[in-house]
C-alpha cells in the first residue's frame, strides 16, 4: 500500500509541475481573483443602493457574461479553474512535501477543499456560458430545507458556526502569514494586499455565519443569506454601510492578491 501511495504521489507531483498544467492553473488562479473582484464590485453597488444583484461567485459570473466577449471570458475562467482544480488535486495527493505527520494530512485536506471550491466555480462558469443556471432557490431555500430536518435549528446554527470558523481561519492565515505557503517570495506590497484580503474575507464569513446562527436560533430561514443579504440587512444600521464597504474593500484586496498570486505559485 505504501508503495502504491508513493507511486501515486510521485505521479501527482510530476503532473503538478508540468508546464501543461502549471500555466493553465496560474490562469485559473488569476481568473479566481477576477471573480472575487467582481463580487466586491457588486457588493459595493448594493451597499450604495445602486442595484439588488447577487454579490456571489454565481452573480459575478452572470455579470461577466453580460460584458463584451463575455462568453469567451467565461470559457477562459472555466478552463483555468478546471486546471486549478486538477492542480490542487495533485497537491492533495502528493504535495506539501515540507510538512509531515498530521500537518501533512491537514495541508492535503485543505488542498482538496480548495479544489472542490474551484470545481464548483468552474461548473458554474460552464453553466453560465451555455445559458444554464440562474434558477436556484438561494441560500434561504437551502436553510429552509435544513430547518425541516430533525434537529434542523441546530443544523442551521452549526452551519453558521462552521462558516464563522472558516472566517476565523482566514484571519489566522492573514495574521500568521500562512498564505505564503506554496508561493515564491513576494514584495511587501503584495504581502499587505494578502493580509487585507484574508482579513476582509474572514469578516465576510463572520457576517454570513452570524446570519445562519441567528436563523437557527430564531427558527427563521429568511434571516440567513449570503453576502448580498448581509449587506442589505446591515445597510440601514448605524455605521452598517461603512462596515460593509470595509468588508467589500477587503474582498477586493483578496481578489487582487489572487490575481498577483498567479505569478508566484510554486509546485512544492
Amino acid at each position: 500500500m505504501t508503495t502504491q501511495q508513493d507511486s501515486a504521489g510521485a505521479a501527482a507531483r510530476s503532473a503538478q509541475d508540468h508546464p501543461a498544467l502549471e500555466w493553465p492553473a496560474r490562469a485559473g488562479m488569476f481568473a479566481y481573483g477576477v471573480v472575487y473582484l467582481i463580487v466586491a464590485w457588486l457588493g459595493a453597488q448594493i451597499v450604495l443602493g445602486q442595484r439588488s444583484g447577487s454579490a456571489s461567485g454565481e452573480g459575478a459570473l452572470r455579470e461577466l457574461s453580460q460584458q463584451p466577449l463575455g462568453a469567451v471570458a467565461l470559457w477562459f475562467v472555466a478552463v483555468g479553474l478546471a486546471a486549478l482544480t486538477v492542480w490542487q488535486a495533485c497537491r492533495a495527493v502528493g504535495g506539501h512535501r515540507s510538512e509531515d505527520g498530521a500537518r501533512l494530512w491537514l495541508a492535503r485536506a485543505a488542498s482538496a477543499g480548495r479544489g472542490v471550491v474551484y470545481a464548483i466555480l468552474a461548473f458554474l462558469a460552464v453553466q453560465t456560458a451555455t445559458g444554464g443556471g440562474g434558477g436556484g432557490g438561494g441560500t434561504g431555500g437551502v436553510t429552509a430545507d435544513l430547518m425541516r430536518q430533525p434537529f434542523g435549528q441546530a443544523l442551521v446554527a452549526a452551519v453558521g458556526v462552521g462558516i464563522v470558523g472558516l472566517g476565523g481561519f482566514s484571519v489566522f492565515k492573514a495574521l500568521t502569514d500562512r498564505w505564503r505557503k506554496g508561493l515564491d517570495p513576494v514584495p511587501d506590497t503584495v504581502a499587505l494586499l494578502a493580509r487585507a484580503g484574508y482579513i476582509g474575507r474572514g469578516a465576510s464569513f463572520f457576517v454570513i455565519g452570524g446570519l445562519f446562527v441567528w436563523a437557527g436560533i430564531t427558527h427563521d430561514a429568511g434571516k440567513s443569506g449570503g453576502l448580498d443579504q448581509a449587506i442589505v440587512r446591515f445597510r440601514d444600521v448605524a455605521l452598517g454601510p461603512w462596515l460593509m464597504l470595509v468588508v467589500v474593500l477587503g474582498l477586493a484586496c483578496y481578489g487582487a492578491f489572487h490575481m498577483v498570486r498567479a505569478f508566484y505559485l510554486r509546485g512544492s
